[in-house]
């Protein structure tokens, strides 16, 4: 009758480790631009916001930033941009409903755009 039990109990957690996994995509990762009314160079400064709307951890989050210029630094441990991709957090997981912010300087704003992340449900 135990086996039976610890069977059910397995099954079930299971399951719902898998559908939370499921249920995560890229979509889950917002990306929302704030004005910070500051200049830099005759640009406006934007702060960024990326956020993780996925019920787990996402890890690995990377987005498209082909074209992304900027006059001010960006910190790298925040966002590490190359040609056509920047890693968010050094590849470091964004926990459930957390955020990372970052500021740049350019005009046009970017639309950054996730492309990959791995997806860490325990």
């Amino acid at each position: 009758m135990s086996s039976i039990f610890k069977l059910l109990s397995l099954t079930v957690f299971l399951a719902l480790v898998f559908q939370a996994y499921g249920m995560c995509t890229l979509s889950d990762i917002s990306i929302k631009h704030y004005e910070t009314h500051d200049f830099a160079h005759g640009m406006p400064v934007w702060r960024v916001s990326i956020t993780n709307n996925c019920g787990c951890p996402q890890s690995q989050v990377k987005l498209n930033c082909t074209g992304f210029q900027s006059y001010i630094g960006i910190d790298q441990a925040l966002l590490a941009v190359s040609d056509t991709e920047c890693l968010v957090k050094q590849g470091a997981p964004i926990p459930a409903a957390q955020s990372v912010f970052f500021r740049y300087a350019w005009l046009p704003k970017f639309k950054f755009e996730p492309i990959s992340s791995k997806i860490g449900c325990t």
